[in-house]
């Protein structure tokens, strides 16, 4: 039986399991890290297709999300009330664990590099979720290309509203926030995110960004939010509007295939991260069923890759920094 071994246990490593462990191979998980992956938190927005992409690589329904009402706002057209999934990330992971375990993955030890030298695979995958790896492993040549332009990303988290039903907001061109994005659980949790360089007030508070929100939202859905508390210290992330890294592997090494951010990041663009994961283990799984090579997969991979950071760059070129 042909072995692979996946480095990483995020989202995007336990779906590349799951879909080799479909196609029969036997997979070992390795962790990128030994500490806690710490994220920015911000809030994600995921596309109904990208959810039908995930359950169609797991080949089953996949918990850790949910639909809810979106409130689309979007300057001086009508806003519209959709219906749009509402993701748990870290319960998605939960759940992509439990399905890669079921499906027959085992898990090892955390990777510290890249093992390009040993035999024991004969194919790797690198969905760490970034360089970091790459960069610590002897034989391999990494280079890394990062827009000028940036992201700058604020996050609230806090409370909201009275009633059990989850809802999201999707608004651009809001107060003085590029792109604003605002969930509310079941449980009441509340994360309001914020693309924009200035951040909230000028003591740092979102207030004058909530009264331009519930203004854009009109009557009934201000009265859904209910009563928004939000605490005053947000979370700053700022990154590249985009990032490529390319890697060159000697000769003779294990064919590796990567995944995720380690191979190209458009970030934070609120969820497009799980699109590029399905599409690129989408790629792969085409590549296993016409029997190719890992060779094969590689390049269609790394050609979507180039397609993502050329359109990154020509939009970085053409029109300012708004939601996607």
């Amino acid at each position: 039986m042909r072995a692979a071994l996946v480095i990483g246990d995020g989202p995007a490593g336990l779906l590349a399991a799951i879909a080799l462990r479909r196609a029969g191979w036997a997979v070992q998980i390795a962790p990128g890290r030994r500490t806690a992956r710490a994220h920015h938190g911000h809030v994600h927005q995921i596309a109904p297709a990208t959810i039908a992409g995930i359950e169609a690589i797991a080949g089953r329904r996949v918990a850790g999300w949910s639909l809810a009402d979106q409130l689309r706002i979007d300057g001086h057209a009508p806003s519209r009330v959709v219906a749009a999934p509402l993701v748990d990330p870290a319960a998605l992971v939960r759940a992509l664990s439990r399905h890669a375990v079921e499906a027959g993955a085992g898990f090892a030890e955390p990777c510290m590099a890249i093992p390009i030298g040993g035999e024991a695979f004969g194919l790797l995958v690198d969905a760490s979720g970034s360089s970091v790896l790459a960069s610590r492993t002897p034989g391999l040549h990494v280079a890394i290309d990062e827009s000028d332009a940036t992201d700058i990303c604020w996050t609230w988290r806090g409370t909201a509203g009275r009633s059990d039903a989850p809802w999201t907001i999707a608004a651009r061109n809001v107060g003085r926030a590029d792109g604003l994005w605002m969930i509310r659980t079941a449980e009441g949790r509340c994360t309001m995110t914020v693309r924009s360089p200035h951040g909230g007030d000028e003591d740092g508070t979102p207030f004058h960004l909530l009264d331009s929100l519930m203004l854009a939202a009109g009557h009934d859905w201000a009265r859904r939010m209910g009563g928004v508390r939000l605490d005053r210290n947000p979370v700053r992330h700022c990154a590249p509007y985009a990032r490529r890294v390319e890697v060159a592997l000697s000769p003779g090494a294990i064919p590796l295939v990567r995944i995720g951010d380690g191979l190209i990041q458009t970030a934070p663009r609120f969820g497009q991260g799980f699109a590029q994961i399905v599409e690129q283990i989408g790629l792969l799984q085409v590549v296993i069923a016409a029997r190719g090579t890992p060779a094969d997969a590689i390049a269609s991979i790394e050609t979507s890759a180039d397609r993502r950071w050329l359109a990154a760059m020509v939009g970085v070129a053409s029109q300012p920094l708004v939601a996607a």
